[in-house]
């Protein structure tokens, strides 16, 4: 998109003057104007969604495979310290025991999928955790009392992950890649922290509860895990550069300053652009267009949200990421409610319609991605990720032809908003 483009003209008057227009690109209608029909119900297959084929990570390193086999190699390490017929009086117990580790090591011999080679280093930790689990629920139905050591442990990771949060001055070499090289160290920080603060403490009496005890024991393995990884991908994307330098006074002005333009532009919808509910009495009951103003309101209240929390959290690079997001979100907001007021989104929805839809998603993904851009590669996440899961509810059997319909449809919008977002994003970081 170059500086000229109309389109990311309106989208920064839009924020930058709370303005009401539309992004080009997003008011096209996928539907007539007909009432819903009395047709036969839909019947779907996940074929009738057009797979995306995922672009690839945004990360700016390589993610290197010692990683994975470091979880693998553990998680076996705690399997193997477990009998495949434990001995243990209570029945009930073995069977528990033997069911969970078989469970375990199944889960072991499959390769974990994900977006991301990143994404999944997030099933090995939980795959050490189901580990951990295990073979602490085992020592403690033996007798075996780790509670002082998972006190020590829960210890020696807060101090490990106060050290590394302390040290975080997203050193990289432009702001943008410190954006994402740090989004992911930021997450896995903040799930380290949900680990050593645990759902269940260690029981008083272990071999009365021993699987509460062998939660104990998987948070906190769960949790060396998670800051394990944010170490060897810090390393990982530090490793052998010599233009990294911080970029903290840049990353904090840039998610200060989009908090402010998200707060701008939702605030400019809420006021100009009030919604299809307030512009007409017409009832939308069962229609695409309801599904879609109660999925749109709930996607852009929540990345609003996530925008302001990770902004007071100081994790500066998941802010900025959650503000381009959010802005996207908006703008696919505003292109929906446009659309419902012109008469648009209430013809019944059909595998074809369906079909149609997700090839033009496809389609937006790759016109967004095309040119590498990463931030433009991470932005698009959602939508990648909503046709996904549209399509598993297809096909595991719930999902209904409206709510697929009004998915796509979002994800479609949204997805042509991503290149204004992204530019705007990129000149505040710059």
């Amino acid at each position: 998109m170059t500086r000229s483009d109309p389109s990311r003209r309106r989208f920064l008057a839009g924020i930058c003057a709370a303005g009401a227009a539309t992004l080009a690109g997003c008011s096209g209608l996928p539907f007539g104007e007909e009432s819903p029909s009395d047709e036969a119900p839909v019947s779907l297959s996940r074929d009738d969604i057009a797979a995306i084929e995922r672009p690839p990570s945004p990360f700016p390193a390589t993610v290197p495979g010692s990683i994975a086999d470091a979880h693998e190699s553990r998680a076996r390490e705690l399997l193997d310290a477990v009998p495949a017929d434990p001995s243990v009086p209570n029945a009930a117990v073995v069977a528990k025991l033997e069911r969970d580790r078989e469970r375990a090591l199944g889960r072991l011999d499959r390769d974990p999928t994900g977006p991301s080679p990143i994404d999944a280093l997030g099933a090995w930790r939980r795959r050490r955790e189901d580990a951990a689990a295990v073979r602490g629920a085992y020592r403690a139905a033996t007798g075996g009392d780790d509670g002082a050591s998972v006190a020590r442990q829960r210890q020696a990771v807060r101090e490990e992950r106060a050290a590394l949060a302390a040290d975080l001055t997203y050193r990289a070499g432009s702001p943008a890649t410190a954006v994402l090289a740090y989004e992911p160290i930021e997450s896995l920080l903040a799930e380290c922290e949900r680990h050593v603060r645990p759902r269940e403490t260690y029981p008083s009496d272990p071999v009365a509860e021993p699987f509460r005890a062998g939660e104990a024991v998987g948070a906190v393995e769960r949790a060396r895990a998670a800051i394990g990884d944010a170490l060897a991908i810090r390393e990982a994307h530090l490793g052998g550069r010599d233009d990294a330098t911080s970029r903290w006074t840049s990353l904090v002005a840039a998610a200060d300053g989009l908090e402010a333009s998200v707060n701008r532009t939702r605030g400019s919808v809420l006021r100009g652009d009030r919604g299809p509910a307030d512009a007409s009495d017409e009832d939308l009951s069962g229609t695409v267009a309801q599904e879609l103003i109660a999925m749109t309101d709930m996607r852009v209240e929540s990345a609003v949200e996530d925008t302001v929390e990770a902004t007071d959290r100081g994790t500066y690079a998941t802010a900025v990421i959650e503000a381009g997001t959010a802005l996207a979100a908006i703008e696919a907001s505003r292109a929906v409610n446009s659309g419902i007021r012109d008469g648009g989104y209430r013809e019944a929805p059909s595998a074809s319609s369906i079909r149609s839809t997700s090839e033009r998603v496809r389609e937006a993904v790759r016109e967004a991605t095309g040119g590498g851009d990463p931030l433009a590669i991470r932005f698009v996440r959602p939508a990648v990720e909503t046709v996904a899961l549209a399509a598993d509810r297809i096909e595991e059997g719930y999902g209904s032809p409206g709510r697929a319909q009004a998915e796509l449809t979002y994800a479609d919008l949204y997805v042509r908003a991503v290149p204004a977002a992204t530019e705007f994003v990129r000149e505040r970081l710059d």
